[in-house]
């Protein structure tokens, strides 16, 4: 498939590349430095981000293999939502689980420098492996396995001190130890608190892995044919509905339990979209659209075209926050980011 000439799957790609970049650099860009009375309310901009990828997936609907027409719109909607209501209810689990995943993303993007939570962020795939194992019951082979341990050991890389890397790399090289948390401090940009992002990050791992395996065993259990007076709906069309139906869920629990009960008196004070800036939106809009450009790439690409992506990505936000946050590159970043970078190749084969 072309589109202007270039081949879908390394358009997507390219499209996955920009987009994991982006929402990491911007989500840091808006909360680093900013204090914390002046911060817009990460809890309203994930009901926004699925508010409009609600919308989104509205549009693709409309516009399925079909005659466009507000009636079939409204049919397929009443259908899903209200007459399918116990299918649509198994979706709420996984949707709560997103929501809060969501709202660590924040955590971890106001504590942790750009370049660490790309790199430590993809401890989904290990966590994601672990669910698959436990309740796909999936074997992994033995290089999937060495992947994994190879991507433990990255990460355990990225996230030590800087302090102990540079006294690891100093012993290693048996040079003299010199302390840099002094320079570190002095020109590293935004909030720091790396055990707080870090355990944020570990905690949106561990939701993100089983709420796409749950997610994934949903969509491959089998379902009951519809009846002859309800066709069938095309298989796009059932990629968006099940995101609305999930989108459905996340703001109805989100509204009453994360911004209502944790926000609510800001919000009473100082209005919804307090602090709210064009960069704000650009967040909720590369949010957003994350979801269904990794629908997009699984559909006209592949797991190795992934990885490459994700490899990509992570450079790139490194080299980046160097400019950006004036992100210090150490030794024992490198290594380890290269480790996670080859753990995320080899796993994709």
């Amino acid at each position: 498939a072309l589109f202007f000439g270039v081949p879908l799957k390394y358009l997507s790609l390219l499209i996955l590349v920009v987009q994991n970049s982006a929402l990491i650099l911007v989500m840091r860009y808006t909360r680093a430095n900013v204090p914390e009375d002046q911060r817009y309310l990460a809890s309203t901009a994930v009901i926004m981000s699925e508010v409009l990828k609600t919308l989104v997936c509205l549009v693709l609907i409309y516009y399925t293999p079909q005659k466009p027409t507000m009636t079939r719109l409204v049919a397929v909607l009443q259908r899903e939502l209200i007459q399918k209501w116990r299918e649509a209810c198994l979706l709420a689990f996984p949707a709560v689980l997103y929501l809060i995943q969501n709202n660590l993303q924040y955590v971890a993007a106001t504590n942790l420098d750009a370049a660490t939570f790309q790199v430590t962020y993809q401890l989904k795939i290990l966590t994601t492996a672990f669910f698959s194992v436990v309740i796909l019951r999936k074997p992994l082979s033995r290089g999937k396995w060495a992947a994994l341990a190879l991507l433990t050991v990255g990460i355990a890389l990225v996230v030590l001190p800087k302090d102990t890397s540079a006294y690891v790399m100093a012993w290693f090289f048996s040079t003299e130890y010199q302390s840099i948390s002094e320079e570190t401090e002095a020109q590293s940009v935004g909030n720091q608190s790396n055990a707080e992002g870090f355990f944020a990050v570990l905690a949106a791992c561990m939701l993100s892995g089983l709420a796409g395996v749950y997610f994934e065993k949903i969509l491959k259990s089998p379902t009951k044919p519809p009846p002859p007076s309800q066709p069938e709906e095309h298989d796009s069309a059932q990629l968006w509905i099940r995101n609305i139906q999930m989108s459905f869920f996340s703001i109805l629990v989100g509204m009453v339990f994360v911004v209502l009960l944790q926000d609510g008196t800001t919000i009473a004070e100082k209005g919804f979209f307090v602090n709210y800036t064009h960069l704000t939106w650009c967040v909720i809009g590369i949010q957003a659209f994350g979801g269904l450009i990794v629908a997009l790439v699984v559909k006209y690409a592949d797991s190795i075209l992934k990885g490459f992506a994700t490899s990509i990505s992570i450079i790139l936000s490194s080299l980046l926050s160097v400019f950006i946050f004036n992100f210090s590159i150490t030794a024992t970043f490198v290594i380890g980011a290269t480790f996670v970078i080859y753990a995320t190749y080899l796993y994709g084969l």
